[in-house]
């Protein structure tokens, strides 16, 4: 991986090779010169994508503690965590996808799906309402991100779900400075599990900041229309697929769902 340090020690070599041949050349102008051969218009272009490179492998090095990172192709995404969000001075977590990753793993963007999970007992929330909620912020989202919830029963068994599809100011597109984006969500006295927290579809970068999920009023009116729930099933699910003959191919719609 190309370091900040080899690009100024190949600009520094050019203007050194130019210099005994008595080319005159700024510093400067050699720095965009070795961009340029990387195909990128100017210096500051490189510097950015180097560091965004450099952040990246750190990112890799370091897993965050109860959250799970899902994507068809993981090696496509930057994702992690970032402790100065666009210069903010927010720690938060990070998904990005590349034009040039998501053309390589990702012919159709819109295939492209990336997700941050957390998944709590639903226990202490049984019967109740529960908010969850969040700041995002976003740079060249060409799909779509926002936060997420579902509620489960029996692995398969969903009992409510929300991605704020429904709501005209759910979805985040294009660049985005910081927003306040929550989701109210039911929890029947059955659920098992509660599952929580933020997408990137597309292209582009998604930034999360301050989750918070608590009860709320009955009151509190919900962000997405209720489940028409399914005949009961089994209380455990039986086991599957023993021969690997059945593939889930994943959904296109921006909805994630956790396979039975």
């Amino acid at each position: 991986m190309l370091t900040i340090r080899d690009a100024k020690s190949m600009a520094k070599a050019l203007e050194a090779s130019l210099s005994r041949k008595n080319v005159a050349i700024t510093h400067g102008e050699c720095l965009d010169i070795v961009a340029q051969q990387f195909g990128l218009r100017g210096w500051n272009v490189l510097s950015a994508k180097v560091k965004r490179q450099e952040a990246a492998a750190l990112r890799r090095t370091a897993a965050l503690k109860a959250w799970t990172f899902k994507a068809e192709n993981t090696s496509a995404y930057d994702h992690g965590i970032d402790e100065d969000a666009g210069l903010s001075r927010r720690r938060s977590a990070l998904i990005r996808l590349e034009a040039e990753a998501s053309a390589r793993y990702y012919p159709d963007p819109a295939r492209a799906f990336g997700v941050y999970v957390q998944t709590v007992s639903a226990v202490p929330f049984r019967g109740g309402r529960v908010e969850v909620r969040a700041d995002l912020r976003c740079e060249g989202v060409t799909h779509g991100a926002t936060l997420w919830t579902s509620v489960f029963a029996n692995p398969g068994q969903m009992l409510a779900f929300d991605n704020q599809k429904a709501s005209p100011e759910g979805w985040l597109f294009g660049d985005v400075p910081w927003a306040a984006r929550r989701l109210i969500i039911d929890v029947p006295p059955e659920a098992l599990s509660l599952n929580f927290g933020f997408f990137l579809k597309g292209q582009g970068a998604v930034w999360a900041s301050d989750f918070a999920i608590e009860t709320v009023s009955p009151a509190a009116p919900l962000t997405a229309p209720p489940m028409e729930q399914q005949s009961q099933r089994s209380e455990w699910m039986p086991p599957a697929n023993l021969d690997f003959s059945e593939v889930i191919q994943p959904a296109s719609n921006g909805r994630f769902v956790e396979p039975p």
